[in-house]
């Protein structure tokens, strides 16, 4: 790699760290004021999390009434990364009965649902609670006077209240978020002072409460990141790398783990945390270091168990290495992951995800893990490793088989859809048969692979063994003539001579641009362009019946890549408009004809581009992109409604 790709490279990796940018914007005018001219200081991350709730399996009674399991006896259920962010810094985010509050360092509090991705707090800030009864958030923000402020936004009136504000610009607040009984505010106070040489060193780290009724101010103890323990007069925080928990009445304390940032459950069940350790790892028979970063749960009344709920893996160690060096050398994990928090309801932690990877630069994610005491049939544990390889999620693909290979992704051709077609066992072995097709963007080109998947019980309920390639087919445009492929026998289907006067008159100055297959129907779906791009048709074509079906003509209009549901009923289409210079995703009910234009779900947000990403059975995950980021939600085209993963 030359020096300028490596210069970039830091640079991107740079950009993508999660910082505490008040602090950081602030410690800087200090440190022009006091004419410094270097600045040796590293400022705690105040890394974010973002999105979305699946299931947690406990019943959602009375807290009282609910059983609930230790820690180690959760699974994991599912595991999605839906939110790429790009070289947005994030804040801390916060949930409420499926609406996220996404805090932009520097631009606002942002409210992302089904309708889109709305600005509610102008003031910057890193992170944001929300209240119990999900009716206020708590925010903190700098003041014009260089001071730190906590605020309160009621969400029905939206009037915002400043509650506290630092005595000088010496002090910062973080870590702030409600009581289980709405009626206080836990926060961390830290005096952060320059040292007599370079760089910053903090002299204090208190954990307090603000009582919302009087104000009053207490102090809970020294450390960071608190959090109440529902139904228990207790807190979990961070002190020295540990997380602790202390009895509010005695006073006294236990250590729970190794760890940052803790998080409790809303019902005060769970602690979920990050934990780095240094582990031995090998290669061959070369053995090295690694910074192990991983997400843990532990339970937060009883503390008597623990459970790793992430599988982060080591980065390739660099080639140029000698066997020599790799002995004493420690490298870190492919990803990296900040702010466990929970969802309102308990049943999900959302955790920013960071890759770090040096080709494509750094690229941050939020992921959604999802926790329950149900086992997970082999079905299920098949639709979610389709799932995770779809989305590129190869850390959760990896927990979900025994022997996970090193590469389990590819970027082209690359898999738009998977249908689970059948199961059953052999002998006593568990198996799972299903499909999954491929697809290229602007490429006359498709593929539907068959695999068996055996499987055996393990803690989450089945794990995958090994994957039995039952063939694959293909179908493939070359020069205006359609081919299947099958058992390595090419096939003529037609080229496009023969498709109808009546659905294309002109064939001279067309040419095709992309194409998929719906195995239920047994049909090719095509686009065919004109040369100056004033025309393009969507035709189907019924293989059993050999007839071809026009299914829509657009103008002006340029489509790179289509999609077929499991099912055969409906198409995802992406299409580029020459005139308006947008992208628009269409939705086509292939048996009516009705077209559903997904731009216009969202009248309130700019959207800068929007694309079909993959059908997860018969809904469309699709993907927004705007100034801020890149947003990933769910299209049910049965019910028309959009959702969030």
């Amino acid at each position: 790699m030359d020096e300028k790709r490596i210069e970039e490279n830091l640079n991107r990796l740079k950009e993508l760290i999660p910082v505490n940018y008040q602090l950081k914007e602030s410690l800087k005018k200090r440190f022009k004021r006091n004419k410094w001219k270097r600045m040796g200081v590293v400022i705690a991350a105040t890394a974010a999390v973002l999105l979305m709730v699946f299931s947690f399996g406990i019943k959602h009674l009375q807290d009282n009434l609910i059983t609930k399991v230790n820690a180690e006896e959760l699974k994991i259920l599912n595991q999605i990364s839906f939110i790429s962010l790009g070289k947005i810094n994030a804040g801390k985010i916060a949930e409420y009965n499926g609406t996220i509050y996404v805090p932009l360092h520097e631009k606002g509090i942002y409210r992302y649902d089904s309708k889109g991705f709305e600005k509610i707090i102008d003031k910057p800030a890193g992170e944001v609670a929300v209240s119990p009864d999900g009716t206020k958030l708590v925010f903190i923000t700098t003041t014009s006077a260089g001071k730190n402020a906590i605020y309160i936004k009621d969400l029905n009136d939206g009037k915002e209240n400043k509650i506290i504000e630092s005595k000088d610009s010496d002090t910062y607040y973080s870590d702030a978020t409600f009581s289980p009984d709405g009626n206080k505010i836990i926060y961390t106070e830290q005096v952060i002072v320059p040292r007599e040489t370079h760089g910053f060193e903090v002299k204090e780290s208190n954990i307090n409460t603000v009582d919302l009724k009087n104000l009053k101010i207490t102090k809970l103890a020294d450390g960071c990141c608190g959090s109440f323990v529902k139904n228990a007069d207790a807190i979990v925080f961070e002190r020295d790398n540990k997380i602790i928990y202390k009895n509010l009445k005695d006073g006294s304390e236990k250590i729970i783990d190794e760890g940052k940032r803790p998080s409790v459950s809303p019902n005060g069940y769970y602690i979920a945390y990050e934990k780095n350790e240094l582990k031995k790892e090998k290669m061959g028979d070369i053995e090295f270091s690694v910074n192990m970063n991983n997400i843990w749960i532990a339970d937060a009344s009883s503390l008597a168990t623990k459970k790793q709920v992430t599988l982060n893996v080591p980065k390739s160690l660099p080639p140029e290495i000698s066997e020599k060096e790799i002995k004493n050398y420690i490298t870190t994990t492919l990803y990296s992951y900040y702010w466990p928090v929970w969802s309102s309801d308990s049943k999900s932690i959302f955790v920013l995800k960071n890759l770090n990877e040096d080709i494509r630069g750094n690229i941050m994610q939020l992921m959604k893990i999802e926790l329950g005491t149900q086992t997970l049939s082999p079905e299920e544990v098949v639709k979610k490793f389709l799932q995770a390889i779809i989305v590129r999620d190869e850390d959760f693909a990896r927990v979900l088989m025994k022997n996970p290979p090193p590469i389990m992704t590819v970027s082209n051709p690359h898999p738009v859809a998977y249908e689970i077609l059948d199961s059953g066992t052999e002998g006593s072995t568990p198996y799972v048969d299903a499909s999954l097709t491929y697809g290229y963007i602007m490429n006359g080109y498709c593929s539907v692979n068959k695999s068996r998947y055996y499987l055996s019980p393990d803690s989450n309920g089945y794990i995958i063994d090994s994957i039995k390639d039952l063939g694959t087919v293909e179908f493939i445009e070359k020069n205006g003539t359609f081919y299947k492929t099958e058992n390595n026998v090419e096939t003529k289907l037609f080229d496009k001579g023969e498709i109808p006067k009546e659905i294309l008159s002109d064939t001279l100055n067309t040419h095709a641009t992309t194409l998929t297959y719906s195995p239920q129907t047994n049909t090719v779906l095509f686009t065919i362009q004109t040369v100056d791009r004033s025309q393009t048709w969507i035709i189907s074509y019924d293989m059993s019946k050999k007839e071809f079906k026009l299914i829509d003509s657009l103008k002006n209009t340029v489509i790179p890549d289509i999609k077929v549901d499991s099912s055969g009923k409906y198409l995802a289409v992406l299409a580029y408009n020459d005139i308006s210079e947008e992208s628009n995703v269409y939705v086509y009910n292939l048996k009516t004809g009705k077209k559903e234009d997904l731009r216009l779900k969202f009248k309130d947000t700019k959207i800068e581009e929007i694309s079909p990403q993959f059908w997860q059975q018969d809904k469309l995950v699709f993907q927004i992109s705007l100034k801020e980021g890149f947003l990933y939600y769910v299209y049910d085209p049965y019910k028309d409604e959009v959702l969030i993963p």
